[in-house]
């Protein structure tokens, strides 16, 4: 029985840190993506004011 204790608890703090990695991706995924968002409106303004 206490075996088994032991795997589920493997199992439970791998799952929790696969969950914790998978948000830091998420969250590293959005700051690339509002670093590009930003990038593209200067490049739209910039191309405002040559016209």
């Amino acid at each position: 029985m206490e075996e088994n204790l032991k795997w589920i608890w493997a199992a439970f703090s791998l799952a929790w840190a696969l969950h914790l990695l998978y948000v830091y991706s998420l969250g590293s995924r959005q700051k690339a993506l509002k670093r590009q968002v930003e990038d593209l409106r200067a490049q739209l303004e910039d191309q405002g004011r040559a016209q």
